[in-house]
């Protein structure tokens, strides 16, 4: 009886009608990886460097068991290239008022539950070295939705969120560099 209970709990927390795994963190993290490794090199400067560290700092908290923050460290380097690889708002065509009411609703509730999911960590010195990556895409979230680049702003602000949910178990500093010998196109 004892184990329905905890199930029940457990899936409460997370996503309606599904408990959460390691397995399922595992597939997500592969799954994640795959996309990553086809849009990565077409990544440059600040973004390639963001997705780079994100996916060595993933590779490290699998091997430390943390399958949980793997996946969602790979999440956010997925929206990280995306929103870097997302046409040029000039080459999007026009938006209806009601879709852009709806995707201001979004992006606000976004940026909310990062923002708010940030700041409730009980732990925040380990999510330390996250910090730059985290504040950058805040601030590329809100420039591209003030200039009404939606695809942009909202892949930067799911990077972030995906960010938020990371919890315990981060290292305090980097493992060792992975850059080195990695070329961006």
């Amino acid at each position: 009886m004892p184990e329905k209970r905890t199930a029940k709990k457990a899936a409460k927390k997370g996503a309606p009608g599904r408990v959460h795994s390691s397995v399922a963190d595992l597939q997500r993290a592969y799954q994640h990886l795959g996309r990553i490794e086809i849009l990565e090199g077409a990544l440059a400067g600040a973004e390639f460097v963001h997705v780079s560290t994100l996916n060595q700092l993933a590779q490290q908290q699998l091997i430390d068991g943390y399958t949980r923050n793997a996946a969602d460290l790979l999440h956010a380097s997925e929206h990280i290239c995306f929103a870097s690889l997302a046409p040029n708002r000039a080459t999007v065509t026009l938006v209806s008022l009601e879709l852009k009411r709806t995707i201001a609703g979004e992006f606000e509730q976004l940026m909310r539950r990062s923002e708010e999911q940030w700041a409730k960590e009980d732990t925040p010195g380990q999510r330390a070295i996250l910090q730059e990556i985290f504040t950058r895409a805040l601030i590329q979230a809100r420039g591209a939705f003030e200039r009404a680049d939606y695809r942009r702003a909202l892949e930067f602000a799911r990077a972030a969120e995906a960010l938020s949910n990371i919890g315990k178990g981060l290292p305090s500093s980097m493992p060792d560099s992975g850059l080195l010998g990695r070329l961006a196109s």
